[in-house]
């Protein structure tokens, strides 16, 4: 059987593969709205996901919902979000509405029963708490990822996670969809794809700087295929065909006041 050209380059465009469970729209708790639900479906779907919700959008609520689902599909487990210690009270807040308690943790002995529990990225990056030792992990704001391999909290993730398999999701308001290493560090913390492997097939080096990526003109559209394979970007609910009531900002009203100088 004869291929076009345009047949034959698409069959050889590499996108992320799909390691997660079988669930129902109708298995999502009903708290959620209709894009936040939409998102935990195809993330849990997916096994190894990304959610780049902007503010406002119910990322703390998505992925409270994203471990409880997978947990229940498993059947059984322990979950574990990890997180700026901030933002610990808002997830115990959102989980409430969800039915669910979470738990803040500082190492491995205080999670001994199933559940979802939370920790701080220092207790990660310290060596204080291995959360390969849970079924299903996210990372919230995740852009504290973005440093690579300049990072600490970057480098103690990639080793404990380094051919391991598993659940693993990230969330952030705030991807630099420009910072093209940035969206690399997620996509090799998720085992999407290895950050050399990347460079190498979507971008122009720069001898001079290992970081300074260009893409590839002739694959440009393959790597945002590539990145919409495991990515989410939300920024509105019309992104998913719902309605954006409740969630337009009203026109800014500007008021000017000029202070007279003596000068």
């Amino acid at each position: 059987m004869s291929v076009s050209y345009a047949e034959f380059l698409a069959a050889k465009a590499r996108l992320a593969t799909s390691t997660g469970l079988d669930v129902d729209p109708a298995e999502v708790h009903p708290a959620l709205k209709p894009h936040q639900r939409d998102a935990v479906v195809w993330a849990v779907r997916g096994g190894r996901r990304a959610v780049f919700a902007s503010f406002g959008l119910g990322k703390t609520l998505i992925q409270l919902e994203i471990v409880r689902l997978a947990l229940a599909k498993l059947g059984r487990g322990r979950g574990l979000i990890v997180l700026p210690l901030g933002v610990r009270q808002e997830f115990t807040r959102d989980a409430r509405l969800i039915g669910v308690t979470v738990t803040f943790i500082r190492s491995a002995d205080e999670a001994s029963a199933a559940g979802i529990y939370m920790t701080n990225y220092e207790t990660v990056r310290d060596g204080k708490l291995d959360p390969t030792g849970f079924d299903v992990v996210s990372l919230d704001e995740a852009a504290i990822l973005r440093g690579l391999g300049g990072t600490k909290t970057f480098r103690e993730l990639m080793r404990l996670y380094e051919g391991t398999a598993g659940y693993r999701f990230v969330a952030t308001a705030t991807p630099s969809p420009n910072e093209y290493i940035e969206l690399l560090a997620y996509a090799a913390f998720l085992d999407v794809m290895d950050v050399g492997q990347a460079k190498t097939r979507f971008f122009k080096r720069d001898s001079a700087h290992a970081d300074r990526l260009t893409l590839h003109p002739h694959m440009e559209e393959e790597f945002w295929l590539w990145v919409a394979s495991w990515a989410l970007f939300l920024q509105k609910p019309s992104d998913l065909g719902y309605s954006d009531e409740g969630y337009d900002l009203p026109q800014l009203d500007v008021r000017w006041h000029e202070v007279p100088s003596n000068a």
